[in-house]
């Protein structure tokens, strides 16, 4: 990614990038770069076009063949790429082979299937960019802490690793939170415990009680702020799916009669917590939690690609959406994720008895 950042800042620029990236901070830094190199901002009222939702091949051409009007380039950005048919693709097949040299064509994509002509002209010519994490994101953290004029001990680099993971995009919003709280002085390791951590493990336990109290404003408040601090969407239905299993296991060692001291070590939970727990499994039948644990997995598959929700509108219970692949994508993965869930929260606490 760096030596491409270099040649776009040099102006040396290809015809058309198509870029993919697990990190949107990437994608998003890149366009950025690419947007200021081919078209200032005093040109792109006439020379800048975004094309939203389904692209098609004769719309994305159409506009990447237009002359740029009192400027030397135009830029074309297709939001998501991934959304054009693969038999749709001879027009843009034909223009990647003899492109407009005044144009920038910027798409995006979701996902790279190579066995599509459209991706491996695309590799062949070296105009398909996949933006990848740095092995070590020690460094990174460095170089962003630097830009943003945080400073920040080694220490804390490791604590942010440790609670935030690769995420750089949360990495990048969590540096920037600790710069202003910390304020002229370095962060450290403290400034991460009291700071980001302790955020995020206090939006977890927020999300599980509020479920257990059958809350709906509470949860939904909960989801928000754990997407709003880019938390594994994954990981959040995972949190969850556990949370539902210690429901369900105290329900059964009830109806066993298994005795009440036992019951923190079969669960997994230090004993203070059990009270809590037997508090909010009064609030769901087992029925209600097998019902719930199905839709977590449903999710929980769709999320990672396995599957799409299309015709199954059990995913997220009564009023939920049936989503397709191709809604989520028009969403995109940030908004798509959020949505899902919501609504699986949502369907979840309307599970609970009345």
């Amino acid at each position: 990614m760096d030596e491409l950042l270099a040649d776009v800042k040099a102006g040396r620029l290809d015809p058309i990038y198509v870029l993919h990236s697990e990190h949107p901070i990437l994608i998003e830094r890149v366009v950025s770069a690419l947007r200021d190199a081919a078209v200032p901002p005093a040109s792109r009222g006439f020379n800048y076009d975004v094309v939203e939702g389904k692209p098609t091949a004769n719309r994305i051409v159409s506009l990447a063949q237009t002359l740029p009007m009192m400027a030397a380039r135009r830029m074309v950005f297709v939001r998501d790429l991934t959304l054009l048919p693969a038999d749709d693709a001879e027009a843009l097949l034909a223009y990647v082979a003899k492109p407009n040299p005044s144009t920038v064509i910027v798409g995006l994509v979701t996902k790279i299937d190579k066995r599509l002509k459209l991706y491996a002209q695309l590799s062949k010519k070296g105009l398909l960019h996949v933006l990848e994490a740095p092995r070590q994101v020690g460094p990174w953290i460095r170089a962003e802490a630097q830009a943003k004029n945080v400073r920040i001990e080694p220490n804390a680099i490791n604590r942010l690793i440790d609670t935030v993971g690769n995420d750089l995009s949360r990495l990048s919003l969590s540096l920037e939170q600790l710069g202003l709280y910390a304020g002229d002085r370095p962060v450290t390791s403290d400034d991460v415990d009291d700071l980001v951590a302790d955020t995020r493990e206090r939006s977890v336990f927020e999300l599980t009680d509020a479920i257990g109290a059958a809350d709906r404003p509470r949860a939904m408040a909960a989801v928000s702020s754990l997407c709003d601090q880019r938390e594994s969407a994954v990981g959040v239905v995972v949190m969850l799916a556990r949370h539902i299993r210690q429901l369900s296991v105290l329900h059964h060692l009830r109806a066993t009669n298994v005795a009440r001291p036992q019951w923190a070590s079969a669960i997994g939970v230090p004993p203070f917590i059990v009270d809590k727990l037997a508090a909010q499994a009064r609030a769901y039948t087992p029925a209600a939690l097998a019902i719930a644990t199905q839709r977590l997995a449903t999710v929980d598959r769709a999320l990672k690609g396995d599957i799409t929700l299309t015709g199954r509108p059990d995913a997220f219970g009564a009023g939920g959406t049936p989503w397709t692949g191709p809604q989520m994508k028009a969403l995109g993965r940030e908004l798509g994720e959020r949505v899902m869930l919501e609504q699986v929260v949502d369907g979840i606490v309307s599970l609970a008895s009345r």
